[in-house]
């Protein structure tokens, strides 16, 4: 997922939109949709092994594109304009470098998900696509493991970061390998601390001081924060900095682990940040672009974000902004949170052999200093991430210091049936943030709901 420049407005509608805001709301259809294509998916699965379609395997090898054979490979991603052109860069040397393989983009901004899984369920899915939730798409079989390819070239994967790697495996198989990434922030600006005579916050501040900030710049016509309960995906960092976590690492158990003490703390922080910010705001009048074009026009002083505004907002040049990391708890440390996908391909592919050739160029390290140059997003690759220096940016060190801290996946990629679960949290939340209901008892009921879910 990666983060930045160029791809800003363009991106942060494509992606922020597509996965933080929409994805709640798409979640529960996509629910549906991958109900109905999981069915087929097993189906598809059992055509693949038996070797109808499986004429390229890492044993095998497949069609390469050698000379005198021609090898057409159609790549899917939800990047689209300005976004896009980064990973076309990419695309283009890897054409050139390999000319027989010709690479036909296709551009995928809406509705990203629901087109993957339809086409993974009927055998027409791209040799190559963007994969982003492996839980949702992997139960079907539908997808290429991807460890033989790496065993077969001996690839490096110790070249990327662990955690980024993580996010590449779901039920002990590896599914694809790192495109981007980009952790979350805070966004300030200058000229509204300036006006309210804030000093500006700094990286290590505390959660009392947030809720103190954003109290001094909320304002008629103005708000200090946006605390919405329903993104309850981008509450895991202030989670975690906590000690808490939605569910337990295996993505087995609610109980016990949603309803913590330290959660209830966590629970109650948040609550203050949302009295003191958006509580007068309509439902959902922050929603788009997570409140990205507020923020422009200088009706909110901090939001949070990835970097993935950072490069439009500076080439305006019409705000002076800064960036800091997340507000900690006392005692607590700093555990941010990561947007990131994969480079997959599907079982059925016919051209894997080719398709292998193009994700190990657009993942390693040729293609992604192509991809990340311009500040357009961190590089999962580490040599090229130092290379680059962005953690020394004074606009992304934020974003850099809160990867040094993560350790943890986002409960959705713990479990295929999260969606549904965090459908219960976000109804809990609700309750406590518009109805003020009694945090501790409102946890443990939305944790017995959760993990009637998941079992």
């Amino acid at each position: 997922m990666s983060m930045s420049t160029s791809k800003n407005n363009s991106r942060n509608n494509s992606r922020n939109n597509s996965r933080n805001n929409s994805r709640n709301k798409r979640w529960f259809m996509l629910s549906l949709v991958a109900a109905l294509c999981l069915s087929l998916l097993s189906a598809c699965g059992g055509k693949s092994e038996s070797g109808a379609n499986s004429s390229g395997t890492a044993a095998n090898g497949g069609n390469k594109g050698t000379e005198g054979n021609e090898v057409t490979l159609r790549f899917m991603t939800w990047d689209s304009g300005q976004t896009l052109q980064p990973y076309q860069n990419a695309i283009n040397a890897f054409m050139e470098k390999n000319p027989g393989i010709k690479v036909k983009v296709e551009s995928v901004p809406d509705n990203y998900d629901q087109k993957l899984l339809t086409s993974l369920a009927s055998d027409t899915a791209p040799d190559v696509f963007m994969a982003w939730n492996y839980p949702l798409y992997v139960p079907g079989g539908a997808l290429e493991d991807m460890q033989a390819w790496v065993d077969k070239d001996n690839y490096d994967l110790g070249k990327y970061y662990p955690i980024l790697m993580d996010y590449m495996k779901y039920d002990g198989k590896l599914w694809g390998l790192p495109t981007t990434y980009s952790t979350r922030a805070i966004y300030y600006n200058k000229k509204l601390f300036d006006e309210a005579g804030v000093p500006y916050p700094q990286d290590g501040w505390k959660w009392d001081e947030f809720v103190d900030t954003v109290h001094k710049l909320t304002k008629p016509g103005q708000y200090g924060f946006i605390m919405t309960p329903d993104d309850v995906m981008t509450m895991q960092p202030y989670v975690w900095s906590n000690g808490g976590d939605m569910v337990s690492e295996d993505g087995k158990t609610v109980e016990g682990v949603l309803n913590s003490v330290e959660n209830v703390e966590t629970m109650t922080f948040l609550k203050q940040l949302y009295d003191a910010s958006s509580k007068i705001n309509s439902a959902g009048k922050f929603s788009t672009n997570n409140g990205l074009e507020s923020f422009q026009t200088g009706q909110i002083a901090m939001f949070d974000n990835g970097m993935w505004p950072l490069g439009d907002i500076l080439k305006e040049g019409k705000l002076d902004i800064g960036t800091v990391t997340h507000p900690l708890p006392e005692g607590g440390s700093l555990k941010g949170i990561i947007h990131t996908s994969g480079y997959s391909m599907p079982k059925s592919g016919k051209n894997k052999e080719a398709a292998w050739e193009l994700i190990k160029f657009m993942s390693g390290e040729e293609g992604i200093k192509i991809i990340t140059a311009n500040k357009f997003a961190f590089s999962p690759v580490i040599s090229v991430d130092e290379e680059n220096g962005y953690a020394a940016d004074p606009y992304l060190e934020a974003f850099a210091k809160e990867l040094e801290g993560s350790d943890k996946l986002i409960a959705s990629m713990r479990n295929e049936k999260w969606s549904e679960a965090e459908d219960m949290i976000r109804a809990g939340v609700q309750a406590i943030f518009y109805n003020n209901a009694d945090i501790q008892s409102t946890l443990n009921d939305a944790a017995k709901q959760a993990q009637a879910v998941l079992k």
